[in-house]
């Protein structure tokens, strides 16, 4: 399986002391340029203790940083008013890869399921580490209180979902 992630979740998992899921994974976990930018030389110039351990991740090859250049990224251009360049990266890689894209931008997503691009969240990876065991329910809800405190943006409604989902298991 080929893992393409935007910045968000990169920022998210990380934030909340969840950087062994890329680890975990089965297969390559991928980063366009522009995410490594936003994530990480932007996010030290920030001070972002999470770039930090973005960039120990890459040191470690555990991530990979691609330079995306496909005609599918092009025709993707003209969505840029709606979509930001990352998410239009993000999209275009997993197209060419045949990867799954994990984003939060709901016009993004909607964006890879016109396309065909499997497309999943932040919350997807919490709950596929619930589902393997990693997670127990109750960290996998401390961890997902723990990413709204920090600036996680997330409708009650979601929330409510996924805490079922969480209870489901």
């Amino acid at each position: 399986m080929i893992w393409i992630f935007n910045s968000s979740p990169l920022i998210y998992l990380n934030k909340v002391g969840l950087s062994q899921i890329f680890e975990l994974l089965e297969g390559d976990n991928l980063i366009p340029l522009n995410v490594y930018e936003e994530v990480i030389t932007q996010g030290k110039l920030r001070g972002d203790a999470d770039a930090l351990i973005s960039e120990e991740l890459i040191a470690k090859e555990v991530i990979k940083v691609v330079r995306v250049e496909t005609e599918f990224k092009e025709m993707l251009k003209g969505l840029k008013d709606e979509l930001h360049e990352c998410e239009l990266e993000v999209l275009a890689l997993a197209k060419a890869k045949s990867g799954v894209a994990i984003l939060d931008d709901g016009i993004a997503r909607e964006v890879g399921k016109v396309f065909k691009i499997d497309v999943h969240g932040t919350l997807f990876m919490i709950f596929l580490m619930l589902k393997k065991g990693v997670l127990k329910k109750e960290e996998a809800r401390e961890k997902i209180n723990s990413m709204i405190r920090k600036g996680f943006r997330l409708g009650h409604s979601e929330y409510l979902e996924f805490i079922d989902l969480v209870e489901s298991i």
